[in-house]
């Protein structure tokens, strides 16, 4: 199991490595939140224990930054505020529990591993995949080529609709429909302009799969037809 702990406290971080490095981990250590992230966005890790108070970036955006980009370790908050308020806005952004200072490390442990139980990878029922394309429904990230990709909320769901109805094509008037209220205009370029930005993201590399049908709307397929990018 490895592990990333974040705190700024060099005692707690050497108690909290020596105990988990006993128990047969690896361990990972950071004392501010601008290298915590770096370290989080840039390794793979089964836990992150991180404190809420850091130097650099604070608990709650280093939080946001990690599910932002996809991560799917379980991340346990440690800190010395006990407010209710505090501890629902940290799970609201994406922290999975929260331990008040000072604390058992028992208890820690097996905070740990009740996470560590948890289904951290996405089943195939929430992964939408064509060709080399897969679409992750819980993060709401793209990845090609092994490549993580950041989408709004728009293109994602731009791009959850072509993946749902692959090969057929969709037309502008339905993604308008699904993805925008009554109140988006039809006739305006709303719509181009997402995809234009979608494409840049996702039409990296050849084959380009998502294409345009003139006059009707767009498909993913895996033809290089340069008819179709328009």
């Amino acid at each position: 199991m490895r592990l990333l702990i974040i705190d700024d406290d060099t005692q707690i971080v050497k108690s909290l490595s020596d105990f988990f490095k006993n128990n047969q981990c690896t361990v990972d250590v950071a004392f501010n939140g601008e290298t915590g992230l770096n370290l989080a966005l840039s390794n793979e890790y089964d836990l992150i224990i991180t404190d809420y108070l850091l130097p650099k970036l604070n608990g709650d955006k280093l939080i946001i930054e990690i599910k932002k980009s996809g991560g799917l370790a379980p991340i346990l908050v440690i800190s010395t505020r006990s407010e209710i308020d505090q501890k629902i806005n940290l799970l609201n952004f994406g922290a999975d529990d929260y331990l008040v200072k000072p604390f058992s490390f028992i208890e820690l442990y097996a905070r740990a591993m009740a996470l560590l139980r948890r289904p951290s990878k996405p089943n195939n029922e929430s992964l939408l995949i064509f060709s080399d394309l897969k679409l992750n429904l819980l993060s709401h990230e793209a990845i090609r080529n092994e490549l993580k990709i950041y989408l709004t909320t728009k293109e994602f769901l731009i791009l959850k609709m072509l993946m749902e109805h692959s090969r057929i094509t969709v037309t502008k008037q339905e993604i308008i429909e699904k993805v925008w209220d009554d109140a988006c205009n039809p006739m305006s370029n709303i719509l181009e302009a997402h995809m234009l930005h979608l494409r840049h993201k996702i039409d990296f590399k050849k084959p380009f799969l998502i294409q345009t049908v003139p006059g009707r709307g767009y498909r993913l397929s895996e033809k290089i037809n340069c008819h179709l990018r328009i």
